[in-house]
C-alpha cells in the first residue's frame, strides 16, 4: 500500500478530486426575491433566469467547460508523471484553473453590470430584491488550482517520501 501511495503526487489528485467536486456545486447564484434562485454552473444554467437570460448555455461556458474537462484529466495525469514533466503538468493544470474561475468572474461582471446587479450582495432593482453571490463550487475551484500549484511546486518532495 505505501509504495502505491509514494507513486502518486497526493496533492495533485486531491486538487482533481476538487476539481470534480467544484463541477458539481453551482458556482454563483441570484435570486430575485418571491422566485426561485438560479444557479450558474460551469456547464449549464438552471433555474428561473434563463428566461430573462434567454438561454441556458453560452459559448463561453462550453468553451469553460471543456477547458475545465481536459484539465481534471491533466491533474490526474500529471500526478502520475515524474520529474519536469509532471511539475510543468500540475504547474499548467492550476494556472488555467484559476484562469477559468477568472472567466467566469469576468462574464457574469458583464451581465451584472448589464443588469445593473451586484456580483456579489444585495440590491433592490425594479421593485425586487436581488441577491448575488458565489458559491461552493466556484471556492473549491480556486482552491484546487491553488492546490495544484503547490502540488507542482512540491511534485518531487511528494513522490519520494521515504
Amino acid at each position: 500500500m505505501k509504495r502505491l501511495i509514494s507513486t502518486f503526487n497526493i496533492l495533485g489528485v486531491v486538487s482533481g478530486c476538487l476539481m470534480v467536486a467544484s463541477m458539481l456545486f453551482p458556482w454563483w447564484r441570484v435570486v430575485i426575491m418571491g422566485r426561485a434562485g438560479t444557479n450558474i454552473y460551469p456547464y449549464a444554467i438552471s433555474g428561473a433566469a434563463t428566461e430573462l437570460l434567454g438561454y441556458k448555455r453560452s459559448t463561453q461556458m462550453i468553451i469553460l467547460t471543456c477547458i475545465l474537462i481536459i484539465c481534471i484529466v491533466l491533474c490526474f495525469v500529471g500526478s502520475t508523471l515524474k520529474g519536469g514533466k509532471g511539475r510543468a503538468t500540475l504547474g499548467a493544470v492550476g494556472i488555467f484553473a484559476l484562469l477559468a474561475a477568472l472567466g467566469l468572474v469576468l462574464r457574469i461582471y458583464m451581465v451584472c453590470k448589464r443588469f445593473g446587479i451586484p456580483i456579489q450582495g444585495d440590491t433592490i432593482r425594479m421593485a425586487y430584491q436581488v441577491r448575488t453571490g458565489f458559491q461552493a463550487g466556484f471556492y473549491l475551484i480556486i482552491l484546487a488550482g491553488l492546490l495544484c500549484l503547490a502540488s507542482s511546486a512540491l511534485h518531487e518532495r511528494l513522490l519520494h517520501r521515504p
